[in-house]
């Protein structure tokens, strides 16, 4: 066994028990949301473009962008072509574009040093600041610090990242053990995925985008381990609002690299948390297209309002569905049969929750 299978077989080889868990819980629900999927073609595409929008906005804003997801919306739509010259609205754009690639053509995209070199590339495609060192790896050492709301560095550095000599070997050792690993399904692939990742992020191999890159990577290596709901909710989004939480936990593990406790343990925690939190909002979107089958069109309105605000009178369902109110009174009497709704509260002061 060569020192660097030896090196990353060691981190996951032999998962704590907590970890198998974790592993069984996801699985279980990819198979659930698997064998339920029954969305139509344009549903798929709408779920699809919003999971886009909310990861080109979600990842830009990680490492300091500002666009709103809205702003991003129209920069996909094309709305916003002259404001390109601004360095937040060319992130987006590269990113947009790159990850519509990898979820169009991720059966064609193994890991491979030359797909990663070519999706660095395509990300870093409109800024002008990048064009140097687009797709090529860092000359220079760079460092990782975390930036506050107001774009500045608030943590000067998080982990030191590998030198700039030594980036072109480890990288080739990583993709070389994870594309080995995956293929000859050595370990589970979310064990082989997060530990690609930890060391992709340590390694920083490129002068910029790294943290966009490795969120690009996670998709498709999630995609092409069998893992379809990354189309439907935005692994991303739930990093930009855990984001404290994936510093501390890269941090903790990466300080460890080179030393006799050398262990992913935190990293890996934090990771599988993700993508369980991902899957069970995945088959809650499932849950509902299930809900819609027991329910009349109006019924299904009613409950999707209630639903999308927490609770409501039922002046509020009236006044924004434009039911009739002897219709909304049938489809909440339904709704509490069917256990989908909770009535709070008499008389006037009613008011009716989702269960």
């Amino acid at each position: 066994m060569s020192d660097i299978t030896n090196k990353f077989d060691h981190r996951i080889k032999n998962p704590e028990p907590h970890i198998v868990g974790l592993l069984g819980e996801i699985d279980g629900i990819r198979g659930e949301f698997k064998s339920g999927l029954r969305m139509t073609p344009q549903a798929i595409t709408s779920l699809k473009r919003s999971v886009l929008i909310t990861s080109a906005g979600a990842s830009t804003r990680i490492e300091g962008a500002k666009l709103s997801d809205e702003e991003v919306e129209k920069v996909m739509q094309g709305l916003t072509a002259s404001k390109l010259a601004e360095r937040d609205y060319q992130e987006v754009q590269g990113y947009l574009e790159v990850l519509q690639n990898v979820f169009d053509g991720y059966k064609t995209l193994p890991l491979r040093e030359g797909v990663i070199q070519s999706l660095h590339k395509e990300l870093l495609k409109y800024s002008e600041k990048d064009k140097l060192h687009k797709g090529k790896y860092k000359q220079e050492e760079n460092l990782v610090g975390v930036l506050g709301p107001d774009g500045k560095t608030v943590a000067q550095v998080i982990f030191n990242t590998s030198p700039a000599w030594s980036t072109p070997a480890e990288m080739t050792d990583l993709i070389g053990w994870t594309y080995d690993a995956l293929e000859e399904n050595r370990f589970h692939p979310l064990l082989v995925i997060s530990n690609f990742l930890v060391e992709f992020l340590k390694i920083h191999p490129f002068t910029d985008g790294n943290g966009r890159l490795s969120r690009i990577l996670t998709n498709l290596l999630l995609l092409r381990s069998g893992y379809q709901f990354t189309f439907y909710i935005s692994h991303d989004q739930i990093i930009e609002r855990r984001k404290d939480e994936y510093y501390i936990a890269l941090r903790k593990s990466q300080e460890t690299f080179g030393t006799d406790k050398d262990t992913i343990a935190p990293w890996l925690n934090f990771f599988l948390s993700v993508v369980r939190e991902q899957a069970t909002k995945a088959l809650s979107y499932l849950e509902e297209e299930k809900v819609e089958d027991t329910l009349s069109p109006k019924q299904y309105e009613v409950w999707k309002y209630i639903s999308g605000v927490g609770d409501a009178s039922r002046g509020d369902i009236v006044k924004a569905t434009g039911i009739a109110e002897a219709t909304i009174n049938q489809s909440i009497d339904r709704l509490i049969e069917l256990g989908k709704v909770k009535r709070i509260g008499r008389g006037r002061g009613t008011r009716y929750v989702k269960l």
